[in-house]
């Protein structure tokens, strides 16, 4: 398909660009970037400032250019969710009724009927590893034409099965790129959860997913600091090098403290860049948890698999279909690699590996230490009941 409009030699400017920005394809950051680059410094990143100043612009070819380029990138990275399943008994065969679920073509389409301008490329192939279980695909998206770039896109997505070790639990592990594979992924986990779920295999349709509502002020911003300790022999303790916090509106009114007090009622959103972020009172200092919650933080780790050694720069954060409900209840925890670095060459297949070991990993690191909150929540709560 050819371009509708040719992004290297024409400036698109005024109302055209609006409706661009306006896209769910281009990011508040994108945007705020973009005007940071042209000398235009604001710190709110809200589309309803950022959009109308940026209009009121010309780009460059290039910088044009430079922003869809962006806007492709972030949506092809890999994101990762980790959710679960809890079994009804130990022997159960989960693997054989799931062997056949996406063999009829229909099924794959009946996953994609409302989503507009997509294809599978490869439609939803379920593979056995063992005790594990991979689907696969991969989609083409068409259409941009209302926002002004008319190209076709291709995405893949993955849902992993597993159980391991002898624990009564099926582990997944859902990794997307666009907004529509990450729909196809609940889709495809929800199909899975229904058919075990009828079966008596599981003792719920609904999984066991992370989400911003499992914890509160407390556990969330101590579950985001114990991702900093990292796993023995895999991955070694990160460095935080940014932070996205909120203040929590219904929370407590912040106190006359020194450190904090100056927030009060000029501070909604606070993004800390720099390095070695761990020790910031706000992050060290647990009496300041219960006024705010993390939205966001990226954390490099040095991660060493057998003779492959390197760092990777990964971020965490909930995630949601809206910027305005990023901190809803159901928004979903997700975390992705945005830069691994081999301290040796690697050819493009070893990369790959490394990248997967890398994603498990962090996978193992994201469930240990949400099931140590969980589990310091349990004793605190019966303690508290055997007290009284």
């Amino acid at each position: 398909m050819e371009n509708k409009f040719d992004i290297n030699s024409n400036i698109l400017s005024g109302g055209d660009l609006r409706v661009l920005l306006n896209s769910e394809h281009i990011s508040y950051g994108e945007i705020h970037n973009t005007l940071k680059k042209k000398g235009i410094f604001i710190g709110d990143a809200d589309k309803s400032i950022t959009v109308p100043l940026l209009s009121s612009t010309l780009l460059t070819p290039d910088q044009f250019s430079q922003l869809i380029e962006t806007s492709v990138n972030r949506e092809s990275t890999p994101k990762n969710k980790t959710l679960s399943h809890d079994l009804t008994s130990d022997g159960v065969d989960w693997i054989t009724p799931l062997r056949d679920l996406f063999e009829d073509p229909s099924n794959g389409t009946n996953l994609i009927f409302d989503i507009e301008n997509i294809e599978f490329i490869e439609y939803p192939d379920i593979v056995i590893d063992g005790n594990k279980i991979i689907v696969n695909y991969k989609i083409n998206r068409k259409d941009y034409s209302k926002d002004w770039i008319e190209r076709e896109l291709n995405f893949s997505g993955e849902v992993t099965i597993e159980r391991i070790g002898n624990k009564l639990k099926l582990d997944f592990l859902t990794t997307h790129s666009s907004k529509e594979t990450e729909k196809i992924n609940k889709k495809i986990t929800a199909k899975i959860s229904k058919s075990l779920h009828d079966l008596n295999i599981v003792k719920s349709e609904i999984p066991n997913i992370i989400t911003f509502g499992s914890f509160d002020n407390e556990e969330r911003v101590r579950f985001f600091k114990r991702l900093t300790g990292g796993l023995p022999k895999k991955i070694s303790t990160g460095t935080v090098d940014n932070i996205e916090i909120n203040l929590d509106p219904q929370g407590p009114s912040i106190p006359n403290d020194p450190q904090i007090s100056w927030m009060k009622q000029t501070v909604k959103k606070i993004k800390i860049d720099g390095e070695k972020l761990n020790d910031i009172f706000l992050i060290s200092d647990e009496k300041y948890y219960v006024y705010f919650h993390i939205q966001k933080m990226e954390i490099e780790y040095r991660f060493s698999f057998g003779q492959n050694a390197g760092k990777c720069k990964v971020s965490f954060l909930f995630s949601s279909t809206s910027r305005k409900n990023e901190s809803s209840e159901d928004s979903e925890f997700t975390f992705y690699c945005t830069k691994i670095t081999s301290d040796n060459n690697m050819n493009l297949e070893s990369k790959k590996a490394i990248s997967k070991k890398i994603e498990y990993s962090l996978k193992e690191l994201v469930e240990l230490k949400y099931d140590e909150i969980i589990s310091e929540r349990l004793s605190c709560d019966n303690a508290i009941k055997k007290a009284t």
